[in-house]
């Protein structure tokens, strides 16, 4: 077919609706996962090919700003009816770029439809200038103006969500866009330019430019992208480390950003939960995309004499949602970080349980993990650990990988199980699991998350609802009339009465 490429293709950028390869643009290798064999090369942006995308957004802004939002919106839904189309290309780029099974490609690409179709039903109600009677003999038009050439920077674990959700919002709210696509996932990315311009959307409407990978020169693209005059604000999708690096840089020209960042998601249950639910929930939540979700479930606040039950429904449900023993993970140094994070667990007293180990001896598990940390590929079986302490590296920092940690609470005291949550450095998504939903709002109300999800995993979004986090999570959101209110300023132009 058309859409599939052999190990000599080289992504482009895409700058001013044209596909460009410059002789002296420097190419990295895209590899797939787990083999980590050469999949294609991609183009990286500089700063020199960083202004000239800069440039023609922002002479793309002075005639898009003002197409009125019918237009807008026709070109949007074309694109919706374009990529519902598009299955089969958008499997083969999540297989060959993330090692993306087909039921996460397709919940990428509906998801994405659904956020073509429906950003309609908010866009002008949420841009509709509002009067206001003063009490002075002046009247106030407050209106929602965008801000103008937006850079946006996204990530590659749900690449057509997050680079979609980067570029969809701004420029449905009259921006236009200079996103730097992921270095392990620039094709997605590329396609999404594609798909928007073959819709009918403007040539400098949106312009898409592989990032370099990190660290070679990753921080000077992003600084050229934040300093230039022209770039108003910028939204960021990534990891709480790197993301203070980006804000600092944004602070230093003073550009306001939208971020979401890291989680360390909690799922709490309390003592009456259905455990055969909770297993199911915790499995999907904690494994799905092989655990490499910002929203993945990585900490389960367990009361204690659920734990034993739980064990053994984990230990069974795995195998029937997840026939296939190992995950892939995105990269090598990736597996190594989980292996890490996991050994130092271990040998401070953890437990590892998986359908692939059934000794609690600790030297029998080292091993395990030795053998696992020699296999060249970059796989890792579905894992969690009990006997997890504060003292360990995993407890606080983010894994995204395939393991999540069990932690006991006294059965009756929840307030214990809360602060525990409370107390971690971020606050993405938390899931309480209850019979009581009642019980279960007034336990969500003392929360410090982003969302919190009743009955349900942390792995959750809708395009409707709001979505950051707070913390270190991140600050502003993506996601309905409070996405678009984050991609406009407020002007206030007064007038006697």
């Amino acid at each position: 077919m058309s859409f599939k490429k052999d190990a000599s293709f080289c992504v482009p950028l895409w700058i001013n609706g044209t596909t460009l390869r410059p002789e002296d643009s420097p190419t990295y290798d895209v590899t797939t996962p787990p083999s980590q064999s050469l999949t294609w090369k991609a183009c990286a942006a500089t700063p020199t090919t960083i202004n000239e995308a800069i440039q023609s957004a922002s002479r793309a802004f002075t005639s898009w700003s003002k197409t009125p939002l019918s237009e807008r919106l026709s070109i949007l839904s074309k694109a919706a009816d374009i990529l519902e189309l598009k299955g089969d290309e958008v499997q083969y780029y999540f297989e060959k770029e993330i090692s993306g099974t087909e039921a996460w490609s397709s919940f990428n690409l509906n998801f994405c439809v659904g956020s073509l179709r429906s950003i309609g039903d908010v866009l002008g109600d949420t841009l509709r200038p509002e009067v206001i009677k003063g009490k002075d003999g002046m009247k106030g038009t407050i209106a929602r103006v965008p801000h103008g050439v937006v850079g946006a920077v996204s990530t590659w674990n749900a690449p057509l969500i997050l680079g979609l959700r980067a570029c969809l919002t701004p420029i449905a709210a009259g921006n236009t866009v200079v996103m730097l696509a992921a270095p392990l996932a620039p094709m997605t990315h590329y396609f999404i330019g594609l798909i928007l311009h073959a819709a009918g959307l403007p040539a400098g409407v949106l312009n898409v430019l592989p990032a370099p990978p990190a660290p070679n020169d990753a921080a000077e693209v992003v600084e050229t992208l934040l300093k230039h005059p022209r770039i108003r604000c910028l939204n960021f999708t990534g990891s709480t480390t790197v993301g203070r690096k980006v804000h600092e840089v944004a602070g230093r020209y003073g550009k306001p950003v939208i971020m979401e960042l890291g989680g360390k998601c909690v799922a709490l249950a309390l003592k009456n939960a259905d455990t055969d639910k909770l297993a199911q929930e915790l499995v999907v939540g904690a494994y799905l995309n092989s655990g490499q979700i910002c929203m993945s479930t990585e900490l389960a606040l367990i009361p204690s004499r659920l734990v034993p039950t739980l064990i053994e429904k984990l230990i069974s449900t795995i195998p029937k949602i997840l026939p296939h023993p190992r995950l892939p993970i995105i990269t090598h140094h990736s597996k190594q970080k989980v292996l890490k994070l996991i050994t130092d667990a271990v040998q401070r007293g953890a437990i590892i349980h998986s359908a692939s180990i059934s000794s609690d001896d600790q030297y029998s598990q080292l091993d395990f993990l030795k053998e696992l940390a020699e296999d060249t590929n970059s796989s890792l079986p579905p894992l969690f650990l009990t006997k997890v302490t504060q003292e360990m590296e995993i407890y606080n920092t983010e894994s995204f990988g395939p393991v999540f940690c069990i932690l006991e609470y006294e059965d009756d005291n929840v307030d214990q199980a809360v602060k525990m949550a409370n107390d971690l450095e971020v606050g993405l998504s938390v899931s309480i699991f209850s019979a009581d939903e009642d019980e279960a709002m007034n336990i969500a109300g003392e929360i410090d998350s982003g969302a919190v999800h009743i009955n349900h995993m942390t792995v959750y979004d809708n395009p409707a609802f709001p979505h950051g986090g707070v913390k270190a999570s991140g600050f502003g959101r993506f996601g309905g009339k409070w996405g678009i209110e984050e991609f406009t300023y407020i002007k206030t132009i007064t007038a006697a009465i």
